[in-house]
């Protein structure tokens, strides 16, 4: 996505040049300087030349296209102008691009190997695609670099050492340590680049470092008149005469052009211009950092632009994290199956081609938001087929750890799993059948007692009765799972002294009481009663719609202009969904113009959060509707979670990327809220006020951008003391994976009713991912940590058998000098030293 006019290709279909007049004008054009002076003493200079072609894998055409006309025509026309001038080379990125030309166009994939071979051809990055970097989880990030790296391996050979985002709208901070952990050495990029550095180190919260280098003249340099100007401005600031110069056409591909190799031949050794020379990337950097140049560190996330994309196109970005998780739901089970042996064997098949689905909808066009319609029709069809495939290694991998347990008893094993490695205690909703007729239903717990149920729904005939049922189940084992029984007939429990209640305009339970004010729906009051505190300054959870109308690219910028209208205002209506023992729901409904906003309040027995689940029908244009918090502290620090971590960021209403949860806290007051969310990634903090864009009204590339209904989840988490004490990181990744419930046929079983395969410790370590070790003959399971508090710690993993472990990097390698690390005592513990931000991986083995 260079956003240049003058780089639209002649092929490019007609709806290219209307969507560009529509308003989508390159941003790449209208941030580039004035002419720069020329080169001075150009011949003291050496311009290391590399083509290169940008390929949007979808952007203002569909990926079909990218497959079968621009990657093929790109490929083909690159090996040409190879053939004509000798030594050329170029460096391609995106396994995802290669994979799909392998399997299509078999013929033309052998003349991209033989290049390769030759040293001509260079593959770079090292991802699966180049995709945006602020809202894939961490653990997508590091499948982006195992597939990718994998392949290329696997194909060609060859071990990326150049990371390669040349487009990608910002960089988060923990990108610097995957780089590293995955062989990546150096950084070639351009958007958010720190400024007078063409060279630098870029230094990640843990400490790791990659060279960055902004290569002069953009990533599609055209060379038809000659590069003393091109080097010109990046030669005044630093003291280093070699740069690497990305030539050729790109966006919808192209690569060399024939006015380059004209311009090379022309050019080269005219005493105005620089040297010329072609380049090998990973050659180039490894000469560089051979000489040994003090560069400046940069010791930050290199962010922000085009903050609309961080809310366009809603559907795919909760697609994208709901995708996320069941895969690495489904790939946490698969594996504890096989390396328990109730699985013969891990569905790498249907995990890998799922994530493959995802990991290339996550190139920066796709997942920002910034691509035309028909590109979204075409990822959901592909974010369907990656949910069927995930969904059926997680279901078939969670019936055999099932078979494993003893199911027996009276009533339907009713199993409850728990994807997280800790200990939870949640509401679930269960449907079980009966083959008598019944009117009421028990639930009771693998100690005998019985639990308070909730009943949604009773279908019954005159000889079966069915129900749908809502109970608390109370410390479910990390990684594990716990049975529970329905029994059908009985008398209801009473209820636990929750004191939870509903009404048309409040909820209360054991931690909350909440009120909303009469008129508007908006939380008139949320008063937390373990801390005698109320949360709110003022009206929360109010919904604010603001004039939205950016000069151009809406899809991409932001243009937030006068007071917010808030919704409600002039009256909303309510209505009591549930109230019972286990929980209650308010509904609220507002309108604004032709769109319908109804936001259910839920309070649960024993759950310290306030959920509210939103559905929406948007039909608006040029509009920005966001919720806002008005968390009652004079002062605040926002903590926004990043990929792995997260990221302490002014509170002055900067629209920024965040993940599962946005914090401000007040240590001194010893107070804060979390707000959670399931599939939203824009926020902003403006003092001690929290909001979240819930929907943008884009009109370019797309005119209908994000039209139609919608459906998601947020939580209020009010806590005492800061972030960390509050394990708000835990409560994130809840509210995005829910307790698993499956019913079960009764049979006997080696397994108890209550078990856990796996447990981590202490809260600051998190285990992001387990699955097993990439290969259809390897036996052995992945682990990995990361630490996120900032502190050195020792994380101590329970396991249920005994293992040994040794360290490896993204790619599952061995690291250098690792030593082997065994588990101990009755619960085979394994002690992992961890340092502060570390991500680490682990390959662990069953002893004996």
């Amino acid at each position: 996505m260079s956003r240049s006019p003058s780089r639209a290709r002649s092929f490019l279909p007609i709806f290219l040049a209307l969507v560009l007049a529509a308003g989508a004008t390159p941003a790449g054009q209208a941030a580039k300087p004035k002419a720069p002076p020329a080169l001075q003493s150009p011949r003291a200079y050496t311009a290391h030349l590399v083509g290169h072609a940008h390929i949007d894998l979808s952007w203002l055409w569909r990926w079909e296209e990218t497959v079968n006309d621009i990657a093929v025509q790109t490929f083909q026309g690159t090996l040409a102008q190879m053939a004509k001038l000798r030594g050329l080379t170029f460096a391609q990125s995106q396994p995802a691009v290669y994979e799909a030309i392998e399997k299509a166009y078999p013929a033309l994939f052998e003349e991209i190997k033989a290049r390769v071979r030759d040293g001509t051809w260079i593959p770079v990055g090292g991802m699966w695609c180049e995709p945006d970097l602020n809202m894939p989880d961490g653990e997508a990030l590091a499948r982006q670099l195992l597939y990718g790296k994998r392949y290329f391996l696997d194909r060609f050979g060859y071990d990326v050492t150049v990371g390669w985002n040349p487009d990608a709208f910002g960089h988060n901070w923990q990108l610097p340590q995957l780089l590293s952990k995955a062989g990546i050495r150096s950084y070639v990029f351009e958007r958010c680049a720190p400024e007078k550095a063409p060279y630098f180190w870029w230094e990640g919260k843990d400490g790791s470092r990659v060279l960055g280098y902004v290569p002069p003249g953009w990533y599609l340099v055209d060379l038809k008149d000659g590069l003393s100007g091109v080097l010109a401005d990046a030669a005044s600031q630093t003291p280093i005469k070699d740069f690497l110069v990305l030539y050729g056409a790109g966006d919808h591909g192209g690569g060399p052009r024939n006015s380059d190799v004209e311009a090379i031949e022309k050019y080269r050794d005219d005493p105005a211009q620089p040297k010329m020379v072609f380049a090998d990337p990973a050659a180039f950097f490894k000469k560089i950092e051979a000489s040994g140049p003090d560069l400046p560190v940069v010791r930050r996330e290199l962010n922000f632009t085009f903050p609309a994309c961080y809310t366009t196109q809603a559907e795919t970005k909760k697609r994208n994290r709901s995708s996320e998780s069941l895969l690495l739901q489904a790939e946490r089970f698969s594996a504890l199956a096989v390396a328990s042996g109730f699985r013969d064997y891990y569905p790498e098949r249907d995990i890998d081609e799922a994530w493959k689905i995802v990991l290339r909808n996550q190139f920066h066009d796709i997942l920002d938001g910034s691509a035309i319609g028909p590109v979204y029709e075409e990822t959901a069809r592909f974010y369907r087929e990656a949910a069927a495939r995930g969904q059926r290694a997680l279901d078939f991998s969670l019936e055999t750890i099932l078979s494993a347990a003893d199911t027996r008893g009276e009533g339907v094993a009713v199993a409850v799993f728990n994807p997280l490695a800790w200990d939870r205690t949640e509401t679930v909703v269960a449907e079980v059948g009966f083959t008598s007729p019944a009117e009421t239903v028990r639930v009771i717990d693998p100690s005998g007692k019985d639990q308070p149920v909730q009943v949604l729904e009773r279908k019954a005939g005159p000889d079966q009765a069915r129900f749908r049922l809502v109970f608390l189940a109370a410390d479910v084992p990390s990684l594990g799972y716990k049975i529970y029984r329905a029994v059908p007939g009985g008398a209801p429990v009473a209820a636990p002294p929750s004191g939870l209640t509903a009404t048309s305009r409040s909820l209360e339970n054991e931690f909350f009481r909440v009120r909303l004010d009469d008129r508007t729906g908006w939380i008139a009051s949320l008063y937390d009663k373990r801390s005698g505190r109320e949360v709110f300054s003022g009206p929360a959870n109010v919904l604010q719609s603001i004039v939205d109308e950016p000069e151009s690219m809406s899809a991409w910028e932001l243009g937030l202009k006068g007071e917010p209208v808030d919704l409600g205002a002039s009256g909303a209506s309510f209505e009591i969904v549930e109230s019972g023992p286990v929980r209650g729901i308010v509904r609220v409904r507002t309108r604004l113009g032709n769109s319908v906003f109804e936001q259910d309040l839920t309070l649960a027995a024993g759950v310290p959060r306030v959920d509210c689940g939103m559905r929406l029908d948007w039909q608006e244009r040029n509009l920005m509707i966001k919720a806002a918090f008005p968390v009652n502290l004079k002062t605040g620090q926002a903590e926004f979670e990043i990929p792995y971590g997260s990221i302490t960021r002014p509170a002055d209403g900067t629209e920024v990327p965040a993940l599962r949860w946005v914090d401000l806290s007040d240590r001194a007051a010893g107070a804060g809220l979390s707000l959670l969310n399931d599939g939203k990634y824009g926020f902003d903090v403006k003092g001690t006020t929290v909001r979240m864009s819930v929907i943008h009204g884009a009109t370019a590339p797309d005119p209908e951008a994000d039209r139609g209904r919608h459906e998601f989840l947020y939580s209020l988490y009010p806590h005492a003391g800061t972030w960390q004490e509050a394990d708000s990181i835990r409560r994130g990744y809840e509210l995005g994976n829910p307790l698993i419930v499956r019913t079960g046929m009764s049979h006997k079983g080696a397994l108890p009713p209550a078990y856990s395969f796996l447990r981590a410790a202490p809260s600051n370590v998190v285990l992001s991912g387990l699955k097993m070790e990439s290969g259809y003959n390897s036996r052995a399971m992945v682990l990995r940590l990361y630490e996120a508090f900032g502190r050195r710690t020792e994380a101590r993993l329970a396991f249920p058998w005994p293992v040994r472990a040794v360290v490896t990097d993204l790619i599952e390698r061995p690291a250098a000098g690792a030593a082997v690390l065994t588990s101990t005592g009755a619960a085979n513990e394994l002690a992992v030293p961890m340092g502060p931000y570390e991500i680490k991986t682990l390959r662990i083995e069953r002893k004996g």
